[in-house]
């Protein structure tokens, strides 16, 4: 499941999602439909390993923004997707960027404290945000896509709509930690 967290309640793609897109819009086989699923896997461990090692040099918070709206832009362009081509194109780009974001939370928020003996409890409250954004986000996904007719487009528009708002929130906490200070690594 992919998810870039804090962002109150946001749809995510898991893999059951991605596949029965695959199978109800594209009409992907049922024999195709799961390999998207392993390239999600495999390329998202080169999201997590890559921006890791960029991070090193610019903040993990400072990668972390561009990342998630990026990963924003996706989600709408995932509208546009319509053939078997466009769907692994999405998924390798998605699976990318999105486990790129996830990997940097962790340190993200480690770089927002001071205190190290309070990262855990903010770590365990950021993560249980998260964990109510998992438990409603999956059920209203389906809601929209049954509101829909069958169709993603609401569930697509929202996604992107949340992860792209979701910005706002993670450039108010940079901004509140460093200031309007652009050249600062955090």
């Amino acid at each position: 499941m992919h998810l870039l967290p804090s962002y109150g309640v946001v749809i995510v793609i898991n893999r059951k999602q991605l596949g029965s897109f695959g199978r109800e819009i594209i009409h992907l086989p049922s024999t195709t439909a799961p390999s998207l699923l392993l390239v999600m896997n495999g390329v998202g461990v080169l999201g997590r390993v890559i921006p890791a090692l960029v991070a090193r040099r610019y903040g993990p918070l400072n990668l972390m923004i561009p990342l998630s709206l990026l990963s924003g832009l996706i989600l709408f362009a995932w509208s546009g997707v319509h053939n078997q081509t466009e769907v692994i194109i999405f998924d390798v780009f998605y699976a990318f960027i999105m486990a790129s974001g996830q990997g940097m939370f962790p340190p993200s928020l480690g770089s927002l404290t001071d205190d190290l003996s309070k990262m855990g409890v903010r770590m365990g409250m950021a993560f249980a945000v998260c964990g109510i954004a998992l438990l409603i986000g999956q059920p209203l996904a389906g809601v929209l896509i049954q509101a829909h007719g069958g169709g993603y487009l609401y569930a697509q528009m929202y996604s992107g709509a949340t992860m792209t708002s979701g910005v706002v929130f993670l450039v108010a906490a940079r901004t509140y930690r460093v200031g309007w200070r652009w050249n600062v690594i955090v």
